[in-house]
């Protein structure tokens, strides 16, 4: 995931360069949306990063963590977005992932979400 953001940031950047170069601007103008490409860079990782949530171990076969605060609805996705398990899990619980096939998955609480891969 980070490095998607890393390459978000840099897509924008040349994009705003092109964008600069193809119109000719001035020095000031390039600055300017030069820096307003990273900004929306910038913000984008800060909306995605206060949508995740903490889910441990990345790599398991028998159980799985997941970071809440109290009883909440899991709900897990394998990777073609099938929900495949759901589960009300409160602080310090786990989550039996023995039936599920090995794979990558996607966890959501509420609007948050996190991912693991089963071995």
């Amino acid at each position: 995931m980070k490095q998607l953001k890393a390459i978000f940031a840099t897509v924008a950047f040349l994009l705003a360069v092109n964008v600069v170069n193809a119109q000719t601007l001035d020095s000031e103008a390039v600055a300017s949306v030069t820096s307003q490409a990273v900004d929306e860079a910038a913000l984008t990782e800060t909306v995605e990063a206060a949508q995740q949530i903490k889910v441990w171990p990345q790599v398991s076969t028998v159980k799985i963590m997941v970071d809440v605060q109290n009883l909440q609805e899991v709900e897990i996705y394998n990777c073609t977005g099938r929900l495949v398990k759901t589960q009300k899990v409160d602080k310090g619980q786990s989550i039996n992932i023995e039936t599920l096939i090995p794979g990558a998955y996607t966890v959501k609480v509420g609007n948050k979400l996190g991912s693991f891969t089963k071995q």
